[in-house]
């Protein structure tokens, strides 16, 4: 792989990258300690997933994506391609040369982790020890919801269903204008993923996680991601809704102590 210096929107690549300021209070991630570079639910951002794990001592091993078209990069317009952004991904984790690393990708992000990991696979990089699915089912089963089909109204009752934002009322107007574009931009290359999504192995194991509440994906639909690896899947039941990777850091805790 050639690395790029520039996300094709003259930002280094690196860019893409954010963690949480170093903590004292928690363990130092060093040589020895495992990097996760995670990609958020659709239509989010890094600073909703590192601020759910702000006070965890986990913390320092976070490494989250900023794709465009959120939070401190909304003035940029939204990528809409899942192999465009998996390559941008690819190359920064390339970049940061971590000798012990995983991927996590929650729902819509999980596409993206998927896509990452076969890119590195055929770049010769070294592989991830896990990469981590959660609240996703595999691209050859039907999506929960098309974002991108919906009226704002079915978005925010859609999103209410699966217990994420609340966009009911005042506070909605205000924020349903910053989150929706990026939410129908993340739907939209999910659908176009999933309709030429091809079943090529990765060679790393794959972590699915389902939260026990998720209306959106069960623990049968994700022991179909047992088609896309070749070095075995684990199936994992959270207490929570589809956000649970957000209401605990055991999801996260599964990922760094993971042993191949």
């Amino acid at each position: 792989m050639i690395v790029r210096t520039e996300d094709g929107r003259g930002r280094p690549s690196s860019a893409l990258l954010r963690s949480l300021p170093a903590n004292r209070d928690c363990p130092v991630r060093d040589g020895d300690g495992r990097t996760v570079y995670c990609v958020p639910s659709a239509g989010t951002g890094a600073r909703t997933f590192l601020a759910s794990h702000a006070f965890s001592p986990l913390r320092n091993h976070l490494r989250v994506v900023q794709l465009p078209g959120r939070e401190d990069r909304a003035a940029e317009s939204c990528l809409e391609d899942v192999h465009v952004m998996a390559g941008l991904i690819a190359d920064a984790v390339v970049a940061d040369a971590c000798e012990d690393y995983a991927l996590f990708g929650h729902s819509f992000g999980a596409l993206v982790m998927l896509e990452v990991a076969r890119i590195l696979v055929r770049a010769g990089a070294p592989a991830p020890a896990v990469v981590a699915l959660a609240a996703c089912a595999p691209p050859h089963l039907s999506a929960f919801a098309r974002f991108d089909e919906m009226t704002p109204t079915q978005i925010v009752e859609a999103l209410a269903d699966l217990g994420g934002l609340d966009l009911h009322g005042e506070r909605g107007e205000r924020l349903l204008p910053l989150v929706l574009p990026a939410l129908a931009a993340d739907s939209r290359a999910s659908a176009r993923y999933a309709r030429t999504a091809e079943r090529a192995a990765i060679s790393s194991p794959v972590l699915a996680m389902c939260g026990s509440h998720d209306v959106a994906v069960t623990t049968h639909q994700a022991a179909g991601w047992g088609d896309y690896t070749d070095a075995g899947l684990v199936v994992t039941e959270y207490p929570g809704g589809h956000f649970f990777p957000l209401e605990s850091d055991l999801p996260l805790r599964a990922v760094v102590e993971w042993q191949r």
